[in-house]
């Protein structure tokens, strides 16, 4: 582990009291995390005070929309680690011990990336490893973020255009299973019909990047093929 500099733990968090502040225990607890910035994303019931006071650095972005991208390029802007480890704020049964875990593989230069999948049971937990990686829980060098051109920095896309970094350099990734992990869905959040119109929303900017000239399809084989599975 000689060698890899800080690593911190970037949050990105909208209207997320509810969950925030066991998050950021959990990202502090993990022996590897140097700071944990959660990026208050013009959130309006309290999540910057309860991440604060769990003892998170915290930005504002006053006034925003809500961009995951956009949040989680301030987090980077405002650390000078050179890997970061992003956490959903949403996350439940998130613990210390997992996000050592996702750490592991970048200290030991298995990996150029790891990723975390949640726990949905024996059968898709067989499965989900091997499908297009959009999870939140991941171990990204800085280099690879700022990889990304700033004009793909845009909404719930951004964990497709990491993946698009780390295939197109075909660079090895781990992914594990976080096991008792889930998270609380736009369902949970904003109710039945209102969370069904954002969870679609959010799939149809996904499948938006299906399209000649964005992402090619041969970089999903290439993530594959450097793709190794741990439990």
């Amino acid at each position: 582990m000689a060698g890899r500099g800080p690593i911190d733990v970037v949050m990105p968090a909208r209207d997320e009291a509810a969950t925030v502040a066991a998050n950021v225990a959990a990202a502090r607890g993990c022996r590897r995390v140097r700071e944990v910035v959660v990026v208050d994303d013009g959130s309006r019931d309290g999540t910057g005070d309860a991440a604060r006071e769990a003892g998170a650095k915290v930005i504002t972005l006053a006034g925003s929309k809500g961009s995951k991208a956009h949040a989680l390029a301030a987090g980077v802007a405002a650390s000078d680690a050179e890997a970061f480890l992003f956490v959903d704020a949403d996350c439940t049964g998130l613990t210390a011990a997992h996000l050592d875990g996702l750490c592991r593989p970048w200290l030991e230069g298995r990996a150029a990336m790891s990723i975390g999948f949640f726990d949905y049971g024996p059968f898709w937990n067989r499965l989900l490893p091997w499908w297009p990686p959009l999870t939140g829980e991941r171990l990204v060098p800085r280099w690879v973020f700022e990889a990304i051109p700033p004009q793909k920095l845009a909404g719930y896309t951004i964990e497709v255009r990491i993946n698009e970094v780390i295939a197109e350099g075909r660079l090895p990734t781990v992914a594990r299973l976080m096991p008792g992990v889930s998270h609380r869905t736009k369902r949970d959040k904003l109710g039945r019909r209102a969370g069904a119109a954002a969870t679609w929303a959010m799939y149809r900017s996904l499948l938006a990047l299906v399209k000649p000239g964005d992402i090619r399809l041969r970089t999903y084989a290439t993530y594959l093929g450097g793709l190794t599975v741990e439990r």
